[in-house]
Parts: C-alpha cells; sequence; structure tokens
C-alpha cells in the first residue's frame, strides 16, 4: 500500500502563514469579581496553576528554583487579590510585575503590590503546559491530561506523536501484526537509549522477549494514570544520562490538584477490518476512569485511583516477499545460468542484464484480539505544610492474542528472462500453508514513595524509593504443511522437501510488488498435495526486576544563587529463558494417518495477494493441536536441547551515581551547570556448548564488565522580555545497550525455512553523545506560541546491528542462516531542527470563526553513522535506524461552550528499518506515511458529554523497502481504520 498523496508541504505552508499572522495578539480584559476558591497547602508551582484556573488568570514564576516553596491553602469566597495574598502569605514571593495577560511571581525584595486592575485571563490545559515549559530551564514538551484524552487516540504513544521531535513506531517484529503503536523515538532515536520514568523512577520493563530492550514499551502504561507527560530534550546532572534523544517522563495525578472530582469515559467501535481474515468481526471497547479525593480534618490526604480496560479486535492481510531477514529477493544473470543460491552482492545487483527476481514470495494473515488493563493507586500526606509523602501503587497487564497464518513459495531450478526486466520464470517449486499462535501477554508491577521535605525556606530534600517488576511472556505454536514432503525416520532432524515442476511459476513485478502464476495452479489448490511438515512449540520469557534510591538535596543561597546534590542506586536483574519443542511426522504409514491439510482448514478460506488464483487456506490450530495430543505415538521429538540452553540468560546491573550541580539566575540571565559521575557494572551468566571428540556439554559462564563516565552539562536561558527566551544548552548523554546485546545469549528462530541467529556482544560499550542545543522560544499572546530550536549530536561508540549471511546446523541440516551480533560503530551524527506554532482561538475574528485554533509542528532530522561490512569495508549510512528524515504535525480545532472538534494530521518521513553487513541493496527502508485523525465530543450538561472518534481516516498502511533504489517491496502491511463512540462522565463530588 502506497503512502498518502496527501499534499502535506502545501497544507503545512497554509497553517504557517496563517498562524503567523495572528501572532501577537493580546485578550480583552473583564471585570474582577468574587468567587469561590479551592486551594490546598502546596508547591507553589501547583498552586499557582490551580489559582490560575479557579481565577482566570495565568501565573509564571519567574525563579525556577521557587517552585518547591510551600504555599498556604486558600478557600472560601473573595477576591482574587485576596486570595493570591493569602496564597503567598510568608513565602517570600509576591508579584514582580503584569505584562499584558501574565502575572509574574518573583521574590519579594523585587516585589511590587498586587493591583487589582481587574483583568481577566483565560487559563486552560495548553497554558498549564506552556507555563511548565516557560519557567523551565531545560528544553522540553509537555502534554497534560487533558489534552491526551481530548486527543483523537488511543494510548499515550499516540497522544506523543503530537508534540515536535517525536515519532512512533509499530511492532518490530516482521512475524508480528502491525496493529499498534508501541514506542517513541525522541529526536530520531528509539526508546532504547531514552529513560522512562514515572514519578521520578525508573520502571522495568520486559519488552520483545525474542530480542530483548532495555526501553519500556510506553504503550503499556495507561492514560488515566498521567497527569502530565514531559519529554526532556536536554538532560542536566540531576537527570540519569539515559537519553540519547531525551527521556519520557510521567507524572502521576495528584489529589491536591484535583479536588474532589471523578472523570469516567466508556467508548464502543469497531475497526474496519476486523472480521477479514478467519474470526468474526467483533467490537471493541474502552473505558476508564480517576477518581481523587482530598479528605482529613485539615484536608491533609489525598487519594487518586484510576484504572482502565481495552479491547480492540483487528485483522490484516499482509505480503512479505522481502522476508524478515531480506532474503526474498535474488539477482540473476543470464538466463537459466544460474541455480541455488546466487550471490547477492552489491556488483550483482548492478550488473548489466542483472533482474531482481522474487524467491520468497509470502503472505501473511493475521487475527489479533488485543486485551488490557490496569489498576492505579495513589495516597498521598502532608501533615505540616514544609513535609508532604506518597505512596503509589500499579498494575498493568496486556495480552495480544494474535493468530499469523501464512502462504509461501520456495522455487528452485533455472531462472528463465521475462520478456522485460519485471518479468520471468523460475522452473520449479513447492509451498507452504500453515499458521502460527502466538499470544503475547505482557505485565508491570510498580510501587513508589516520595518523601518531600523542606528543611529550611531555602533547603529541601527529596527521597525516592520504587520497586517494580515487569514479564514478557510469547507462546509460539506453529504448525506447517507442505508440498514435496519426503519422510524419514532417522536422525535428530525435520523430514526434507522436494522442488518439482508444478509449483514452479512465472512471475511479474509492479511497483516492486511480486505476483506469481503457478506453471499448475490445481495442483497448488489440490489440498492433498500438503502433508504435515512439522508442529513446534516455543515458549519465550523474560523478567525484569528493577528496584531504585534517589536522594536530592538544594539549598537556595539568596541572590540568585543555588546548590544541589544527589544521590542514585538502580539494581535490575534480567532472566531470560527459551524452551523449544519440534515434532515431526514418523516414518511409514504416520503421515496418511496425521492427513493431509484436507483435514486441517477452517471453513473459511481466503485468496493469496501474491499468487492470483490459489485459495488461502487457514489452518485450524484447534485440529492440529488435537492430532498432536491424541496421537503422540505419529509423532518424534526432536532434541533442541542447544536452543534451549544456549538461550538462557541471566543478567545483573547495578549503576550507582553522584551528581553536583549549581546556578544562579536573575531577571534576564540563568545559568546552571554540574556534573554526574556514573558507575555501571555487569554481570552475566549464561550456558554455553562446548563440544569436544564429539561430545557436547553446556557450561556455566560468567562475565562481568564495569565502565565509568564522568559527564558533564551546562543550560543557559536568556530572558530578552518576559514573553521572549533563548536558550543554549550543552550536555554529555549516554545510552547503555540493551539487555539481548550485553547479554552474550545466542537465540535462533525459524521462519519458513529461514533461520535467524542473535548473539549477544558482552564487549559492546555504551553509546555517549556531546549534545548542542539552541532554542527561541516566544509567547506573544495567551494562547499562542512559538518555538525554534536546532540541535546537533556528536555520538560515539554508536550500536548497530550487523547481519551477515551464512550457514548453522540445526535439526542435524546445514541450513542457511542469517546471523545477527550488535557491534559499535566508530562514530556517529544527528542534526535537526524543530519548530512549532501553536494558536488556540482566533479571538480576533468575528462570529463562530473565533472559535477556530491551529497547531503545528515541523521536526527536520538528519543522521548518520558509519557501518562495518562483512568484508571489513566501512561504508556510511545516511540515517540512524528508526529516524525519520521528517515529522509534520497539523491540527485544526474549534471549541465554544458546549461543542469541541480536532482533526488531528500526522506526517511521518521515510527511516532507516534495518542494515545488512553483506550488501547496500539489502538494506531495508520504512517508507513515508501520513495519517489523519478527528475527535468531536459534545457537552450535554456539565457532567455529562458525548464523543466520536476516527483514527486513520484514509485506511493508511505500513510499506518497508529494499533493492539499489528502494524499488522492491520488502513488507507491505494495511491497517484499518477505527471508529469510536461514547459517552464522558464527570459528576460533581
Amino acid at each position: 500500500m502506497s503512502h498518502s498523496s496527501f499534499p502535506h508541504a502545501r497544507f503545512a505552508a497554509i497553517l504557517l502563514t496563517t498562524t503567523g499572522l495572528t501572532l501577537g495578539l493580546s485578550l480583552a480584559s473583564a471585570r474582577a469579581q468574587a468567587r469561590r476558591f479551592d486551594i490546598d497547602a502546596m508547591p507553589v508551582s501547583r498552586a499557582a496553576v490551580i489559582f490560575g484556573r479557579q481565577a482566570d488568570m495565568q501565573v509564571m514564576l519567574r525563579d525556577k528554583t521557587a517552585r518547591t516553596i510551600q504555599a498556604h491553602a486558600v478557600h472560601g469566597v473573595m477576591s482574587a487579590e485576596q486570595a493570591l495574598s493569602h496564597l503567598l502569605a510568608g513565602t517570600g514571593l509576591a508579584v514582580q510585575s503584569r505584562h499584558d495577560s501574565v502575572l509574574i511571581l518573583g521574590a519579594t525584595h523585587r516585589a511590587e503590590a498586587v493591583k487589582p486592575d481587574g483583568e481577566r485571563i483565560v487559563v486552560s490545559a495548553v497554558h498549564d503546559n506552556t507555563l511548565t515549559k516557560r519557567t523551565s530551564d531545560q528544553i522540553f514538551d509537555t502534554l497534560s491530561a487533558q489534552q491526551i484524552r481530548s486527543a483523537p487516540d488511543l494510548t499515550i504513544v499516540e497522544a506523543a506523536r503530537r508534540m515536535v521531535g517525536i515519532s512512533v513506531l509499530p511492532s518490530q517484529n516482521d512475524g508480528r501484526s502491525d496493529n499498534q503503536m508501541e514506542n517513541v523515538t525522541i529526536r530520531g532515536l528509539d526508546n532504547s537509549y531514552n529513560l522512562i520514568t514515572l514519578d521520578g523512577a525508573q520502571l522495568a520493563s520486559a519488552d520483545n522477549v525474542t530480542s530483548p530492550q532495555r526501553g519500556m514499551r510506553l504503550d503499556l502504561v495507561p492514560s488515566s494514570l498521567v497527569g502530565e507527560l514531559q519529554v526532556l530534550k536536554t538532560i542536566d546532572a540531576y537527570n540519569d544520562p539515559q537519553g540519547l534523544g531525551g527521556q519520557v517522563h510521567m507524572l502521576s495525578k495528584s489529589a491536591y490538584e484535583y479536588g474532589n472530582s471523578a472523570d469516567v469515559q466508556l467508548l464502543g467501535g469497531w475497526d474496519n477490518q476486523s472480521g477479514t481474515v478467519v474470526e468474526p468481526r467483533r467490537e471493541n471497547w474502552r473505558v476508564d476512569g480517576t477518581v481523587t479525593r482530598v479528605f482529613g480534618k485539615n484536608r491533609e490526604f489525598g487519594l487518586v485511583l484510576a484504572g482502565s480496560y481495552q479491547e480492540l479486535n483487528s485483522a490484516a492481510h499482509a505480503i512479505l516477499p522481502g522476508d524478515s531477514s531480506g532474503d526474498g529477493w535474488a539477482y540473476y544473470g543470464a538466463s537459466g545460468a544460474a541455480s541455488g543460491n546466487p550471490v547477492n552482492t552489491d556488483a550483482a545487483a548492478h550488473a548489466p542484464g542483472a533482474a531482481a527476481v522474487p524467491v520468497r514470495v509470502q503472505d501473511y494473515a493475521f487475527d489479533d484480539a488485543y486485551k488490557r488493563y490496569s489498576l492505579n493507586g495513589k495516597l498521598q500526606w502532608r501533615p505540616t505544610s514544609r513535609l508532604s509523602m506518597a505512596l503509589s501503587g500499579g498494575y498493568f497487564h496486556a495480552v495480544d492474542q494474535e493468530t499469523r497464518n501464512e502462504a509461501l513459495s520456495m522455487p528452485s531450478g533455472h531462472w528463465i528472462a521475462g520478456a522485460t526486466p519485471d518479468t520471468g520464470a523460475l522452473t520449479l517449486g513447492q509451498y507452504q500453508f500453515g499458521d502460527s499462535v502466538q499470544p503475547e501477554t505482557h505485565q508491570t508491577f510498580f510501587v513508589n514513595g516520595n518523601i518531600h521535605y523542606d528543611i529550611t525556606n531555602h533547603m529541601k530534600l527529596d527521597l525516592v524509593a520504587a520497586d517494580s517488576e515487569a514479564k514478557d511472556h510469547l507462546s509460539n505454536w506453529m504448525f506447517k504443511w507442505n508440498t514435496g514432503m519426503k519422510y524419514s525416520n532417522t536422525g535428530n532432524s525435520e523430514d526434507k522437501t522436494s522442488y518439482s515442476a508444478p509449483y514452479g511459476y512465472n512471475y511479474t513485478v509492479t511497483g516492486g510488488v511480486p505476483s506469481i502464476y503457478f506453471n499448475d495452479l490445481a495442483a497448488a489448490n489440490d489440498l492433498n498435495n500438503y502433508g504435515p511438515r512439522y508442529f513446534r512449540d516455543y515458549q519465550y520469557s523474560l523478567q525484569t526486576k528493577l528496584r531504585f534510591l534517589r536522594g536530592d538535596w538544594h539549598w537556595d543561597l539568596g541572590r540568585g544563587f543555588w546548590l544541589g546534590a544527589g544521590a542514585t542506586q538502580t539494581m535490575t536483574n534480567v532472566q531470560h529463558t527459551e524452551t523449544y519443542n519440534d515434532w515431526a511426522p514418523m516414518a511409514g504409514n504416520a503421515p496418511q494417518e496425521i492427513g493431509t491439510l484436507q483435514n486441517y482448514i477452517t471453513p473459511r478460506t481466503g485468496s493469496v495477494f501474491s499468487a492470483p488464483g490459489l485459495t488461502y487456506y487457514y489452518v485450524d490450530p484447534a485440529k492440529a493441536h488435537a492430532v498432536l495430543d491424541n496421537h503422540p505415538e505419529l509423532f518424534r521429538k526432536l532434541d533442541e536441547t542447544p536452543t534451549n540452553k544456549e538461550a538462557y540468560y541471566h543478567l545483573m546491573e547495578s549503576i550507582t551515581a553522584l551528581y553536583f550541580q549549581t546556578g544562579w539566575q536573575n531577571s534576564w540571565f540563568a545559568i546552571h551547570g554540574g556534573f554526574r559521575w556514573d558507575h555501571t557494572f555487569t554481570n552475566v551468566s549464561n550456558i554455553n556448548a562446548v563440544t569436544s571428540g564429539g561430545t557436547t556439554q553446556y557450561l556455566p559462564q560468567t562475565r562481568t564488565a564495569q565502565y565509568d563516565y564522568l559527564l558533564p552539562s551546562v543550560l543557559t536561558t536568556f530572558t530578552i522580555t518576559p514573553r521572549m527566551k533563548i536558550r543554549a544548552d550543552f550536555t554529555e548523554s549516554m545510552g547503555r545497550p540493551n539487555y539481548n546485546q550485553i547479554g552474550g545469549a545466542t537465540t535462533t528462530s525459524e521462519s519458513n525455512g529461514t533461520y535467524s541467529i542473535s548473539q549477544g556482544n558482552s564487549n559492546l560499550k555504551p553509546l555517549h553523545s556531546w549534545n548542542y542545543d539552541l532554542a527561541y522560544e516566544w509567547y506573544p499572546g495567551r494562547d499562542t506560541m512559538l518555538s525554534l530550536g536546532l540541535f546537533y549530536k556528536d555520538i560515539h561508540d554508536a550500536i548497530y546491528t550487523r547481519s551477515t549471511l551464512g550457514t548453522a546446523t540445526m535439526n542435524g541440516i546445514t541450513e542457511q542462516a542469517i546471523i545477527s551480533q550488535p557491534l559499535n560503530a566508530s562514530g556517529a551524527g544527528l542534526r535537526g531542527l524543530e519548530l512549532q506554532l501553536v494558536r488556540e482561538k482566533f479571538g480576533f475574528l468575528p462570529g463562530v470563526l473565533k472559535n477556530f485554533g491551529v497547531s503545528f509542528n515541523a521536526t527536520f532530522l538528519q543522521g548518520w553513522f558509519e557501518e562495518q561490512m562483512s568484508d571489513g569495508s566501512q561504508r556510511r549510512m545516511g540515517g540512524l535506524a528508526n529516524q525519520p528524515n521528517h515529522i509534520y504535525n497539523a491540527s485544526l480545532l474549534y471549541s465554544d461552550r458546549n461543542f469541541e472538534a480536532r482533526f488531528a494530521y500526522n506526517m511521518t518521513g521515510k527511516y532507516l528499518y534495518y542494515t545488512s553487513g553483506s550488501a547496500n541493496w539489502l538494506d531495508m527502508w520504512m517508507q513515508p506515511r501520513a495519517q489523519l485523525d478527528m475527535q468531536l465530543s459534545y457537552r450535554i450538561n456539565k457532567w455529562m458529554s458525548v464523543t466520536g472518534q476516527v483514527q486513520n481516516l484514509t485506511n493508511e498502511g505500513y510499506q518497508t523497502r529494499m533493492g539499489p533504489s528502494a524499488n522492491l517491496i520488502q513488507d507491505m502491511h494495511p491497517a484499518g481504520r477505527s471508529l469510536w463512540f461514547g459517552v464522558r462522565f464527570q459528576p460533581k463530588m
């Protein structure tokens, strides 16, 4: 499926022009009036936000160091002037200045009396985020809970892609459906190298059980838990250095901010692809809710309860002619001259008369039933104005019940050139039908404790302790029926197949997509020509336990000077196991007693897209299980001890860190800098096979490694005017290797006859990067923002996975294998530009036009790294893995008293998906993709509203290409359109 032809450049230009014309327009003022205030004692940064909401004002703190000063509780009916006076009494803060519609708070030695001029400033969630962004010393962007809720998105991941510099990734496993967005990339660097925290503590991660990664799948976190999502682009000494692109910080909801409230949403809908494979169409459901409560004699206790449930059903019919390892295409020279496996070098691909021949044409048909639920809670206690504590915990559970149906052609014999370069024939072949029942379950448990104590008015202490555990389990039952089976009863090997003329084919290639036409279509459609080949059971398990301690001390010295210091300790335990069982039919009459494919198909069939005229027979897994369970005597079980033993590893990692930083600021300039010492120690245990004299022993092995880094950071902010800032930052960050990269275990997987072997590398060094950032921010009006950022990352010891074509002995047979191993590249770099424009409402326009608003952001990225090829040569790759060359976001908004509409457009450019260590043309590139979404809501009364959403309005799918000029399809995967309708309740409590 080709990417959208939506004219995004023209659309972006129109938005830029329109928004630019509206910058700088001010608001109308309104009279001051007495009103009810309900603000609990809390840090002044939060109190200012709540006061702004209740007083219809926007309040900013000039000094970052003042954000944790405790403000007083304010309850009752009074003027805004009186409320602010009570709120700030004894804090050392007062109104320094008023700039149009903004109150700026600062230390009292520069304070002015509050002038009750009655100016009215409308505050919304966007402004709360803008306030946080404006007052921070770091470059970052935020989303509030309300923004996440109002976006036409299912998860935090999908909502995050609306932010500048962010792109999102579906599953990186070609053997699974691309039905869910799973991870975010920050400035082109994926979640493997970007830390994700919740309330200041890292969460345990167990993701991609066949190739475990360090980064957490953000889509597993329920949006009902999150009060604010922050994406940091610059990392100072306070932050863990794991953040090559940046970091994702989630702040859970606070009862003190939300007061006594309830917010529950229920939606139902469907996906237009659901029901198109084997399973019937089923509805989708979403329900989530949050209840907050403040109680106690002095309202010192707070309670937050949040829960969610999602049930998502989808289907997809994909084609994968390039195979997951890129060996689905081969280059042939003179007609008929090549047989077996040709040499797929770049020279062969560019030789005169060379033709790209499809030699592994396959269809995948997926049925997915995805369910996830969560329950989270937080108890807060503020016994005094100086001391506050919080204890939170939660459980996330997600199950992807997926079945993958397979149809695959494997040709052989001689190649015969066709009349054109895109046509030809292969004289012999075989064909296969099968399925893979592959449910995957994720579980995450966490408990966090936080203590904040103001030792004096100028000195504070923060303590954090956290414990979390994550599990990922993948069960993969595979069944296969094949033409040309040759059964034997010898050795520890699967049965071989033969190639014959009926399954040879002619082919055509159109736009890089192959279509094959069998020599004997009737034979290919005859179910009795397919005999049982194998019955396999893979069980992968990954468990991660993480314990985290943190202590931070901060001292405000006065006159703008401050000091900060702290320590962290992170202990991580990762255990990975794999259990592989393989059964093959016995020789003699057993294959006939097991039966041909005729006995094992579902009542429903389809059409094989890549082979016109061929029926897609779907294997019924229940029938396949039954014959194995009821008649084990018909099968011989193969010894898979090598695979099971060598896949095990246990990794223990200890990270100890100390940091110190200091800073100074006045009304126009702020600077802070510091150093962080980071010590990492790893211990890896696994089992290696040692063969001597024909005897193989499996011996335990333990390896250790450690490294130290001293990481500097300097961040500066120039306040040109209260509405305009320039930031210039220098930082050093790092990216520790993924768990599987340093685990050293060997994992083996098979997909339709091709084996993939992944090996760890215990000698990997972490990536580290020198980061240079320059940003300009302008806030000309209450709901308008313009920002422009430039950055450059000088990355050293970049990690990439080199894949080479080799051989391996599996089940007693020497097979072709793709061998992958992570290596440190000599260097890498990334430069980029980020542009963001927001105008929430066009208040200067007449009538309903004043209720419209727009937002637009664009990111342009250019990266590179050096890769070493299998022949020892080096080449420069024009992009980092998963780094798009551009990202566009545009939204058109409408909002009045009762009705709200949002149209959101996202365009992600081409990016590198996979690199080959054998040939340039085997590199895989994900193609540009655009998606248009919409959401409508109408408020029926104060506590109830109705909502409708459409996601992927244009049915845009995914496409990956390879070849000398990305002219060949590697994978083409559709994505459905989802419709949702529901109701939201916000009763007054």
